[in-house]
Formats: structure tokens, sequence, C-alpha cells
């Protein structure tokens, strides 16, 4: 559901906002990207293989402890992007961009407390919770979305309010439904040590993860223009109908992955982890192949004729996305055996390829430039996890 209906708002994003306009979206969304990684590899990912381990008697206090963690850093977040946003106007003011300085920090403090809601329903085995937030969300966005298509029309302020106006109806309800949790203290700083030791190279692989295939996106926007940024974006949100597939896996791998481990070692794991690259990867393939075959048909059926000059984008995507599908078992593999520092070297690797190539290769080749540039930046994360995961399981076991 939240894959669908991300799928759908943004084909209409695209659609309405045109492909300029829609790569000016794009690059201010980034930043919220930005800092929703750091989130990620700081909160969300510790208390996916964490929490699963927690006693019964610890768990109200651990997830309490983590949801104050969230709140602060949230708030962190909130002040930083407003402000930074603000003061561009002193100092690039060409980018005209000012007025999204409110709009875009109320998307970001939403959606990030939206997203942990989430998580935590789901690493609770609350799913039913987790769906009901995120109908909230993401369905209440596609809706507000199609009414306002028909009476206004669509800028990147209002997309943005939008967003924070459905996140924030969703973190109301997650909140009244979330149960007994409790903090103190001491707990904190417990929770607080053990989530830095788990994510401390989680975070230095976030930064990194923006030094290297992200950069290429915003390269091309900088050198090629808004609408280079927009062409990449509208390519990667057809293959984004392989977040149903991601999305749901994202929610339970790592927390299932941690609790075979604990209770059945590598060989457990193991299995599951094959499991997981099969039917996974056997969906988003078929994905990826109608993608490659038909590549004009879908940007022209999907977005109109200002999009449907960029089919070998989409082609370029399908690839790269066979590649993505693969690190998730790899890093929850990772994770379940509390093993993060091969992703902090495997991004060290994929920002030292980005430094060196990526002006390079998108002055000389435009957009197959950008694209050839993230696919080899994943063939390079991806060798790098399966290397440290197989290497691990032989330190460990034999």
């Amino acid at each position: 559901m939240v894959s669908g209906a991300n799928f759908l708002t943004g084909i209409l994003f695209a659609r309405f906002l045109g492909l300029e306009e829609y790569g000016r979206f794009t690059l201010a969304w980034m930043a919220i990207l930005f800092f929703n990684s750091f989130q990620q590899a700081g909160i969300i990912a510790p208390m996916m293989s964490i929490g699963p381990k927690q006693p019964k008697n610890k768990e109200a206090s651990y997830y309490g402890t983590v949801l104050i963690q969230q709140i602060i850093f949230s708030l962190i977040c909130f002040f930083s992007l407003w402000l930074g946003v603000w003061l561009s106007d002193f100092f690039k003011p060409e980018w005209h961009i000012q007025n999204l300085a409110l709009p875009l920090a109320a998307a970001l403090l939403a959606w990030q407390l939206q997203d942990f809601l989430r998580r935590f329903f789901f690493v609770r085995d609350q799913g039913g919770l987790a769906f009901i937030n995120d109908t909230v969300s993401y369905l209440g966005q596609l809706i507000l979305l199609l009414i306002l298509i028909h009476s206004t029309d669509l800028n990147s302020a209002l997309v943005l309010w939008i967003i924070a106006g459905t996140s924030a109806l969703a973190v109301v309800f997650g909140l009244f439904k979330i149960g007994n949790i409790t903090s103190s203290s001491d707990i904190f700083g417990k929770v607080t040590r053990n989530h830095w030791h788990f994510s401390k190279w989680l975070l230095a692989s976030a930064l990194m993860q923006w030094t290297s295939g992200n950069y290429f996106i915003i390269c091309a926007g900088g050198i090629l223009g808004p609408s280079s940024a927009g062409a990449l974006k509208a390519a990667q949100n057809i293959m984004g109908a392989t977040h149903v597939i991601f999305q749901g896996l994202e929610n339970i791998v790592p927390a299932r992955a941690s609790y075979y481990f604990s209770h059945g070692g590598w060989n457990l794991l193991r299995d599951y982890l094959k499991k997981v690259t099969f039917w996974g990867g056997g969906c988003t393939g078929v994905l990826a192949i109608v993608a490659m075959l038909f590549p004009e048909f879908l940007l022209h059926l999907l977005y109109g004729t200002e999009f449907q000059n960029y089919s070998y984008v989409l082609q370029w995507y399908a690839i790269i996305y066979l590649f993505i599908f693969l690190g998730l078992p790899l890093r929850a593999g990772l994770r379940a055996m509390e093993y993060s520092k091969p992703i902090f070297v495997s991004y060290c690797l994929m920002t030292a390829f980005t430094a060196a190539t990526a002006n390079l290769l998108i002055d000389n080749l435009g957009l197959i430039g950008a694209t050839s540039g993230i696919l080899c930046t994943q063939l390079i994360y991806q060798f790098s996890l399966a290397y440290a995961l197989l290497r691990k399981r032989k330190c460990e076991f034999i």
C-alpha cells in the first residue's frame, strides 16, 4: 500500500508539476532524504535489530527511550533544515528557494516521526496498526493530491505541505496507539551507548552515501539543469513499483534475520536470506524486464510526451534496481550479526569511485554518464557486502 501510493503520487507530481519544476522539487526533496538517511542509520536500523532481542520486562523502557531519541533527533533536523534553506536567500539568492524553508522542514519533521512509528509497530508485531498508520499518511496524501489537482495549480511548496499534513495526522494516530512505554536517565544512557555501538559505522555510511550514488543525481542537476534531475527521478519512480517488494521486506527482513540468527545461528540465517533473495529477486527481475522492453511506452503513458525522450534512462534504472535489491538481504545478514562496519567500507569504496568519475562521466556522457556511474556504485557496494558477509561467517563458525 505504501509503495503503491508512493508510486502513484510520484507520477502525479511529475505529470502536473512539469519536467523542470519536478526537477526542482526532486533536488529539494533530496535534503529530506539526506536527514532521513541518518535517522535510518542511527535510530531505525538498531531498533529493528536490537528491539526483537529485548526481554519482555525491558521492552517498555527500551522502546520508550528510542521514541525520546527520535523526537530529539527530529527537532534538531527540523531547525537545521529550516535555517539552512532560509539562509540560502543570503548566500545563493539565485536558487529562489527561501519560500520552501518552512514547508520543507515541516515535511521532514512529520515524515520522520511517521516513519518511526510505522517501524515501531512492525518490530512489535503490530502490523495492523502499522497498516492503519500508513493508510492515514500515504493514502491520505494521494486522495488530497487528487482533490487539489482539480482545484488549484500545483507547486513544490503546496506538495510539501500536503506531505507534512497527512504525515502529521498519522503521527497523532500512532501516538495514541503506542501503548505502555517508559524511560529513565540510566536506561536512556544505556540504550544510547548500545545504539551507538551498533550504528556508528552505519551513520558514517549514511554520510558516505551522499558522496557516492546520490551525488550523481545532484551533480546531474547542477551540470545539466533541473530537468535532468527530474528525468532521473521520473525513471526512478517507475522502477519504484519494485518498492512494493522492497518496503515490505525492509519492514520484516531485518527483524526476522536477527531473530533467526539469535535462535539458530548462521545456518538458519543463511537459509532465510536465500529464500528472501530468490523470491524477492525474482519479482524484481520481472518488473525490470518489463521496463527494459517497453521504456518509451511507459514514460509516455505515465508522464506524457515531455518525458518519453528519456527512455534510455529507464532502461539503465531497470538494471540498477536488480542490484539495489541484492543489498537488502546482504545488509540484513550483516546487521543480524551486529557487524555494520563493512557497510561503511563499501560506501568508502563507492565514494572514491564517485569522486574520481562523477563530473567526468556527466560532462562527457550526460545522463548516460550519470546512470552508468550509479550502476557502477551499486556493483561496488553489493560485491563488497557479499564478500564481508562470507568472510564474517568463516571467522565466526569455522
